[in-house]
């Protein structure tokens, strides 16, 4: 059987909730914070804090901040406009089910969803990182090509002509004696 944390406290703006919930001597964690649309869930076993929020909330920006002994929220409304309390009042026990399983099956839906979509970015890096990988070892095939291509019209020379330096010195030779002949 859980023991209730009801102690907590809170104020909103047009646009967010901010609620304190006093956690004094527990270890609260990420993973022991849960938080859907409508529904909202602090378990540290045995201690437990549950609310069936009065009016739907951005669970994607909203924030949970955990330190001295506090677990502070802050919960962007869906939709601006003034909540009479931060619960519904009146759940009975079917109902807290219902809405507890609603928001788990949501939860898993919407975990599900991130991960597909991780896993098609993560598929889609791969492909540009291998479309990049195979351009860069075309040229790199297209270089040795072209190098091979050459050496090969390099063996028909004697050693002396393969030396970039004779050949300098052959051009030279050949200028000047263009320019001695007249031509």
């Amino acid at each position: 059987m859980p023991l209730w944390l009801r102690e907590h406290s809170w104020r909103q703006s047009g646009t967010a909730v901010y609620l304190s919930l006093p956690v004094r001597g527990l270890r609260v964690t990420a993973a022991n914070i849960f938080c859907t649309e409508r529904y909202l869930k602090v378990s540290v076993p045995p201690f437990l804090f549950e609310a069936v929020l009065y009016a739907p909330i951005d669970e994607t920006n909203s924030t949970a901040k955990i330190g001295n002994g506090i677990v502070f929220f802050t919960l962007y409304k869906k939709e601006a406009s003034m909540w009479e309390s931060l619960t519904v009042a009146d759940v009975n026990k079917e109902e807290l089910q219902h809405l507890r399983e609603n928001a788990v099956l949501r939860a898993q839906e919407k975990a599900k969803e991130e991960t597909e979509a991780k896993k098609v970015t993560k598929q889609e890096h791969k492909k540009y990182a291998l479309e990049a990988t195979m351009k860069w070892l075309q040229k790199q095939a297209e270089a040795r090509r072209t190098i091979s291509a050459d050496l090969s019209e390099l063996e028909d020379l004697k050693e002396e002509e393969k030396n970039p330096d004779w050949l300098k010195d052959k051009g030279k030779l050949n200028t000047c004696l263009k320019q001695a002949l007249g031509i």
